[in-house]
C-alpha cells in the first residue's frame, strides 16, 4: 500500500508544471506569455522569469531572424528588470517588430541559459470595404464590373463575401461568392440564382476573382474581388450588392457596404 502511495505522488508530480527554482545544474529561465498578440501602435511587454542566487548576473533580450539579433536599447525598445524579472518593452509597435524574442540569463561561471521564447503577432485591422465601379469604353454595349477592396491588414487572414438581394423585394441574403484568406484556391463559385427567381448564370454575370497583393515592405495584404454585371436592360428591378470583411484576429464585427444596380423605384 505504501509502495502504491508512493508511486501516485510521483505521477501527480509528473503531471504539474515544473517550479521555477536554481539547480546545481544551472537555472531555469521562463518567458510569459509564450505568444502575445498586440495591435499596431500599442506597447508590448514581454516578460523573462529566472531565479538566480548570485547577484553577478546579466540578462539580454533576442529577436530571431536568420540568426540572433540583439535587441538595442532605444527609445521605443527598453528593458525594465525587477525581482528577477526581466520585461522588455516596446512602444508603438510596427508590423515589422512581429516574431520570435528570447531572453538569455548569463551568470558568472555558468553557462548561459534561454527562455522558451515568445511570439509577438502585431495585428493591423482592414479598411472599411470600399466598391468600386468600372465602366467600359461603350457604357451602352460594354460589359459593367463592380470591384470590392480592403486593404492594409496583417495578417493574411480574412474573408470577403458578396451577397445580393431584389431591390424590390425584401429577401434573405444568398452568400454570392466568398474569398477567404490563407486558401490554396482563392476562386469562388457563383450562385446562380435569385431568390426572386430572376436568374444571372455565369455568362451574364461573369465568373468572381479573388484576388491577393501583399506590399514587401510594409508587410500589408490587400484583397480585391470583381465580377462583371449583368446588363441594366435584363433587370425588372434593381439588385443591390453588398460587400462584407469579417474573419480578422484585430476586429470582432463585420465591416460592410453597398452599391445597388439596374432600376429603381421612382
Amino acid at each position: 500500500m505504501a509502495k502504491l502511495t508512493h508511486l501516485c505522488v510521483l505521477l501527480l508530480w509528473a503531471g504539474q508544471k515544473p517550479a521555477l527554482t536554481a539547480t546545481p545544474e544551472g537555472l531555469r529561465v521562463r518567458q510569459q506569455p509564450p505568444s502575445l498578440s498586440v495591435m499596431r501602435g500599442e506597447t508590448a511587454t514581454l516578460s523573462c522569469h529566472f531565479k538566480v542566487e548570485s547577484l553577478k548576473y546579466g540578462v539580454q533580450w533576442f529577436k530571431m531572424k536568420s540568426e540572433k539579433q540583439l535587441i538595442p536599447k532605444s527609445s521605443r525598445q527598453f528593458v525594465v528588470e525587477k525581482n528577477q524579472t526581466s520585461s522588455l518593452l516596446i512602444a508603438e509597435v510596427t508590423l515589422e517588430d512581429s516574431g520570435w524574442y528570447y531572453c538569455e540569463v548569463n551568470v558568472l561561471q555558468k553557462d548561459p541559459e534561454w527562455g522558451n521564447g515568445t511570439e509577438l503577432v502585431v495585428l493591423a485591422p482592414p479598411s472599411a470595404p470600399q466598391i468600386y465601379l468600372q465602366s467600359p469604353t461603350d457604357p451602352h454595349t460594354g460589359q459593367w464590373a463592380l470591384f470590392c477592396l480592403t486593404g492594409g491588414f496583417h495578417p493574411s487572414e480574412l474573408t470577403l463575401t458578396w451577397t445580393y438581394q431584389s431591390a424590390g423585394v425584401i429577401i434573405d441574403h444568398l452568400p454570392l461568392t466568398n474569398c477567404t484568406l490563407p486558401a490554396p484556391h482563392p476562386h469562388a463559385e457563383l450562385s446562380e440564382h435569385l431568390t426572386d427567381g430572376a436568374v444571372l448564370s455565369s455568362d451574364r454575370l461573369g465568373n468572381p476573382k479573388c484576388f491577393q497583393v501583399t506590399d514587401n515592405h510594409s508587410r500589408e495584404a490587400y484583397l480585391f474581388s470583381v465580377f462583371l454585371l449583368p446588363q441594366k436592360e435584363s433587370l425588372e428591378t434593381g439588385i443591390t450588392f453588398t460587400c462584407s470583411v469579417q474573419d480578422h484576429p484585430a476586429r470582432t464585427a463585420a465591416l460592410t457596404t453597398s452599391f445597388t444596380w439596374g432600376k429603381l423605384k421612382n
